[in-house]
């Protein structure tokens, strides 16, 4: 992750802060570090750019909640721009667009925050800039994917997380998924991931977890497999369980009595006759 904070222009009482790359557990620290810096140098309020992120998981998006919640304990006003398309499902899908306030430009935050006029969303124009999937291969037979198995095994590192969901979205590409699904899975993985690194382990140096992918009937299967100390009787339900079961069609998670868990999450194929 790199950032760069600016004055904006014509209203440099307002801070632009500018994140670009990969926004996961991997660089919460720095990101938050950045944040609390930015809304500590601003006078009247604080936008972030998100035009040049390409990856944003919980880890990301509960370090942009918590500074929201700072920058209006301050008296700052606070909003997103240049959110691109994919991470714009996300954030609608989540409602988080209807908590934190979004402008397209910053020019347009601008306005709306030297007017104090509510802007009405364009839902037809949302709407296209999300845009269909595109697969990347045509499907193979039902035949042929059911032979299709990847296990890998992985330490407790954050920045192993990529690995992961670089590896399943590999997987799938090859599935006849468009591009909109093979995003959901890469966010899906790192979630499930980031929940064993966080929660799985007392201590989770030296420790290991294991990710699986297999096609079953009509979906892929994805699974994260972890030896730790299991889940309590009552799951408790975080952004990060939020996400998975937003952007999959079936997420199920699995203890035994003697600890261990397993995050098994279902995405439906289309298969070539």
């Amino acid at each position: 992750m790199t950032f760069r904070s600016v004055r904006s222009q014509p209203a440099p009482e307002v801070m632009l802060l500018e994140l670009q790359g990969t926004l996961d557990a991997s660089v919460q620290d720095q990101l938050e570090d950045a944040l609390r810096e930015a809304i500590r140098s601003a006078e009247k309020g604080l936008l972030i750019s998100l035009q040049k992120v390409d990856f944003l998981d919980s880890s990301g998006l509960g370090a942009l909640l918590r500074s929201w919640g700072e920058a209006e304990t301050e008296g700052l006003r606070f909003a997103l721009v240049l959110v691109p398309p994919k991470l714009l499902k996300l954030l609608d899908t989540l409602g988080i667009l209807s908590r934190i306030p979004f402008y397209p430009t910053v020019s347009d935050a601008l306005k709306e925050w030297e007017t104090e006029k509510e802007r009405e969303w364009d839902e037809e124009v949302v709407e296209r800039e999300r845009g269909a999937g595109i697969a990347l291969q045509p499907p193979p037979t039902r035949e042929a994917a059911q032979l299709w198995t990847m296990e890998i095994h992985l330490g407790c590192d954050p920045k192993l997380i990529s690995v992961a969901r670089l590896a399943c979205a590999g997987f799938a590409s090859q599935l006849g998924l468009g591009l909109d699904e093979i995003e959901d899975i890469k966010l899906a993985v790192s979630e499930a991931c980031t929940n064993v690194l966080q929660h799985a382990y007392e201590e989770p140096h030296g420790r290991f977890f294991l990710v699986r992918c297999r096609v079953e009937g009509d979906g892929l299967v994805l699974e994260v497999v972890d030896e730790g100390r299991g889940l309590p009787p009552e799951r408790p339900t975080n952004l990060g369980t939020m996400i998975m079961t937003s952007v999959m069609d079936e997420v199920h998670f699995l203890s035994g009595d003697k600890g261990g868990t397993i995050v098994r999450m279902i995405k439906k194929l289309r298969f070539s006759q």
